[in-house]
């Protein structure tokens, strides 16, 4: 699932007359964030830090039944009590919106995502994402509170194969997949640079960027930071670029971006990872990222057999490549 830069507006305020309900945290471990108002704004996340802080400092929150400073650093036997507002139940309102259906039964379907295009509204009520078309899709205009049976996302501007649940059992089947790391996922990038090897893995750990909030980072700053691979396989060369098919074995946010600019060679149209490399001359052609889900491997959650799916690349991206093609053909023929 991809990260979002923190707005600069705080998340969730509690208001006058709100319904709320007490909570009480034991800590069974150590955790990896211990000042209080920052674990509790991580650990319940449709509230901000400033919203724990307010109740800290009104004493309406406490650490083993006593006031404590917003600097408290929590630790494996506290237990925190506080009241915490109830949210409204959220509903997902539906779009009438064209979707490009790769295939659909009872218990799922698969589309080709559309680049400019978010998976999910996120903390900000919106109705123009693929979340709101999938309810269209499956529901019509009824409203409630529907799921929209998104197991896995693809950045803004990646394209290709998702898949989605259309049944609650289907979609624990499916997210159970994606936890095991059982699908098959492929993907096709366009690289700045020339990758002289024909295969190659990339075993690069991935971290939080400590420097920039929702953004990953392989360097060695890097904070929590999990292992990550990637398998590449060369498909194309041109003057300047390389076309590469790419396999997760891992499924950590951003991974193809952060690996490629991890070598000196990031995706085409990255306005984040790329290094210290400026804008690319091939991103008047396509200003975006030249990024596409490719395929995707899974097993039917009802039928119990492996079903891989495919999505053509979209026009931008292959116009691109028959850019690159024909740059090619007119220096070899000198």
């Amino acid at each position: 699932m991809a990260r979002k830069p923190r707005s600069a507006k705080p998340r969730r305020e509690a208001h006058q007359g709100e319904h709320t309900k007490p909570i009480r945290l034991e800590l069974r471990r150590d955790p990896k964030i211990r000042r209080v108002d920052n674990f509790l704004s991580q650990h319940y996340r449709a509230f901000s830090r400033s919203f724990f802080q307010k109740l800290i400092k009104t004493r309406k929150l406490t650490v083993n039944g006593e006031p404590v400073a917003v600097s408290y650093r929590v630790r494996k036997g506290d237990v925190l009590e506080f009241e915490m507002p109830v949210l409204p139940e959220r509903v997902t309102t539906p779009t009438p919106m064209p979707l490009d259906i790769l295939y659909e039964d009872d218990a799922l379907f698969v589309i080709s995502k559309p680049a400019g295009i978010i998976c999910h509204p996120g903390k900000k009520p919106r109705d123009d994402t693929l979340a709101n078309a999938f309810v269209y899709h499956m529901h019509g205009m009824k409203v409630g509170s529907f799921n929209p049976g998104i197991v896995h996302r693809l950045d803004v501007d990646t394209t290709g194969t998702m898949v989605v649940a259309k049944t609650a059992f289907a979609h624990a089947h499916l997210a159970r997949q994606f936890e095991r790391r059982l699908v098959h996922k492929e993907y096709i990038a366009l690289v700045r640079g020339r990758i002289k090897r024909r295969v190659g893995r990339i075993d690069t750990p991935i971290g939080y960027n400590p420097h920039r909030w929702g953004l990953m980072s392989a360097a060695e700053d890097a904070r929590r930071v999990k292992p990550a691979s990637s398998v590449y396989r060369v498909l194309e060369r041109f003057r300047g670029y390389t076309l590469v098919s790419v396999v997760l074995k891992t499924g950590r946010t951003h991974q193809i971006r952060v690996h490629f600019e991890s070598i000196g060679r990031p995706v085409v149209g990255d306005a984040y990872y790329r290094g210290d490399l400026g804008p690319d001359p091939l991103e008047a052609l396509m200003p975006r990222l030249a990024l596409h889900a490719w395929k995707l491997r899974i097993i039917h959650p009802t039928a119990l057999k492996p079903m891989e799916f495919a999505a053509e690349l979209p026009a931008d991206f292959a116009a691109a490549l028959e850019h690159l093609r024909s740059l090619h053909a007119r220096e070899a023929q000198g």
